[in-house]
């Protein structure tokens, strides 16, 4: 366990180092003067992607400090799900994974029919027909 501590741990100090660039980055992009319109939204557009990138790298360092806290409690490599080993090449992939392949299937699978049902209530109606 110490090896993928200390690489869960180096991981994580290279995450936070991209993270604290590319907000500097985004910050330093401001500031400067702004030419015409189209390099105004270009830089916009570029400020977004880097927001959306470091909003997803923010979820993976939460996931790579839940990864070390579990190894601090000797429950690393178990499915939060269902308990059961995760497997090593599983793991080797992905090495904050918190779920076995199943249970993490089945998640996305109930995710995906959640998301996809209207709220009750609700009906649709197809666009250009009234409902009486």
């Amino acid at each position: 366990m110490k090896t993928i501590k200390d690489m869960l741990v180096k991981m994580r100090e290279e995450l936070v180092k991209e993270i604290a660039r590319r907000s500097r980055a985004t910050t330093e992009a401001g500031v400067q003067d702004i030419g015409d319109i189209l390099d105004s939204v270009s830089e916009e557009r570029t400020r977004e992607l880097d927001m959306i990138l470091t909003d997803r790298e923010k979820r993976k360092l939460q996931q790579i400090d839940d990864a070390i806290d579990r190894i601090d409690e000797n429950l690393y490599g178990l499915c939060d799900e269902c308990g059961v080993k995760i497997p090593k090449a599983r793991l080797k992939v992905l090495p904050f994974a918190k779920f076995c392949v199943e249970c993490q299937e089945k998640m996305e699978r109930d995710e995906k029919y959640t998301r996809e049902e209207p709220e009750e209530g609700i009906k649709k109606v197809p666009m250009g027909e009234v409902e009486e």
